[in-house]
């Protein structure tokens, strides 16, 4: 089996896509950015539909320690996050975007439009949420998985497919782990979160540096225009350290899965979806 490249999945090519962004903090707001961009770019570039369709979903609201490292202005305090980024696209760009003011949970169900996603985008910063994110994938059918994760000055972008959705056309090309499989502890409900609001900018630095967000989004929208744009690529993610200004690569390459503790498997049930299930 040659490892070393994966091939966009025929559904992108054969209908309009639909993204879903889960969180606009942080990295879900300058990627709702990153996306807009990316779907003049690939119009430009004679793809007729762009990336599709894109809906924001965050219950959240604009708080004053947002202001400074996020990109609110104080205006939009006490607005819902999803709702201002895409308000302000939709304007800037002239798209047709939707936010929803929800919180994403296991039972969630998208619109029934749109309840099979080419790509769920999981902008979330606790485990809690990534375990929904991860349920959602596999009960809409999503056929792609992109996780953006990072603490004070580190992180890491994850393209995963969902087990149960892999196509069954590509057994010549290995399954994409998603960053629940590669990082199982995130699935663990006995690991305790700490998921205090941030009470001030200052605080909020603290925890994240200011450009971290910058970083982990411009990573995660290369990913989307490799896929879109050339069609095929050799890494599914990256791994940065912005205090050694170092990245390495994630290789589409079963060794590398295995160094990281986990074993590639044809589409049966991982150890993500069994911890989902206990």
């Amino acid at each position: 089996m040659n490892d070393e490249f994966h091939i966009l999945h025929e559904d992108a090519l054969e209908r309009e896509p639909s993204i879903v962004v889960v969180g606009a903090g942080g990295n879900g707001a300058q990627m709702v950015g990153a996306l807009a961009r990316l779907h003049l770019a690939l119009i430009g570039l004679g793809r007729a539909s762009g990336i599709g369709h894109v809906t924001v979903i965050d219950d959240d609201v604009v708080s004053e320690a947002n202001i400074g490292r996020q990109i609110w202005s104080a205006s939009d305090i006490g607005k819902n996050k999803a709702r201002v980024i895409v308000n302000r696209i939709n304007a800037y760009y002239g798209l047709a975007w939707d936010a929803v003011a929800m919180k994403l949970t296991s039972r969630s169900r998208l619109n029934a439009s749109r309840n099979s996603p080419l790509i769920l985008i999981g902008c979330v910063d606790s485990r809690g949420a990534r375990r929904a994110i991860h349920k959602v994938a596999i009960d809409c059918r999503a056929t792609y998985y992109l996780d953006l994760g990072n603490e004070e000055h580190t992180g890491q972008v994850i393209l995963g497919e969902p087990p149960t959705t892999w196509r069954k056309t590509s057994q010549q090309m290995p399954r994409l782990p998603t960053v629940t499989e590669l990082f199982p502890q995130l699935m663990d409900r006995s690991i305790k979160e700490d998921d205090r609001p941030s009470c001030s900018v200052a605080i909020s630095l603290a925890s994240q540096g200011l450009f971290i967000n910058d970083l982990a989004v411009r990573c995660a929208a290369q990913l989307l225009y490799m896929l879109f744009a050339k069609g095929r690529m050799r890494v599914h993610g990256a791994f940065f350290d912005f205090n050694s200004m170092r990245m390495t690569p994630a290789p589409i390459q079963s060794a590398f899965w295995r160094r990281m503790g986990y074993e590639p498997d044809n589409g049966c049930r991982t150890r993500a979806t069994q911890a989902l299930a206990a």
